[in-house]
């Protein structure tokens, strides 16, 4: 797929379809991130490729923080969506980014690192593959970090990746570009 086209038809996936990511796509989309540009080469980037055992011991977290939506019980349709988010797509990567010890560092670091993911979203939607970056409450977990091989304080998780076949693609109404654009003379 040319890059023009997997930029246009990149989106954020809801909803996948059961199957397995192979192993040598798993490859590609992480050396992709691998490549994004980072100032001063500081390779900020962690990642943690999920396993099945690994996301099944993710579950309890998950639901518990979903559980703090509903005033502490997790109903039935909830925790099968926790499960759906978590089990079904055919690959789970945890992104982290080492903090520098510099306030500006740090953020350019973080700006590396989103470049980062965005190399690897566009690389599964050349591939014909949704994804999905997603944050919230279970990657600021300290168990969930643990769990992670991440010291939240040196490695904070900065999302979770989720890429698979996708149930459903949805359609993005952008408004016009010109409202975002300023020209100067």
């Amino acid at each position: 797929m040319d890059l023009l086209d997997a930029i246009h038809q990149r989106r954020t996936t809801q909803d996948f379809a059961p199957g397995e990511v192979p192993d040598e796509v798993v490859d590609e989309l992480l050396a992709a991130a691998h490549r994004a540009p980072n100032h001063k080469l500081t390779w900020p980037w962690r990642f943690a490729v999920v396993g099945p055992a690994t996301r099944r011991a993710l579950l309890p977290i998950a639901e518990r923080h979903a559980a703090k939506k509903f005033g502490g019980e997790l109903p039935e349709k909830a925790r099968q969506k926790v499960h759906d988010t978590f089990l079904t797509p055919g690959l789970l990567i945890a992104v982290a980014q080492r903090v520098a010890a510099d306030p500006e560092r740090a953020r350019e670091d973080y700006a590396a690192v989103s470049c980062a993911v965005q190399n690897l979203l566009l690389v599964a939607t050349a591939r014909g593959l949704g994804s999905k970056w997603g944050t919230g409450a279970v990657t600021r977990d300290a168990e969930a970090s643990a769990l992670l091989g991440f010291d939240p304080a040196e490695e904070p998780i900065v999302g979770f990746i989720w890429i698979g076949r996708s149930a459903r693609v949805p359609e993005v109404q952008r408004p016009p570009l010109d409202g975002y654009v300023r020209r100067l003379p």
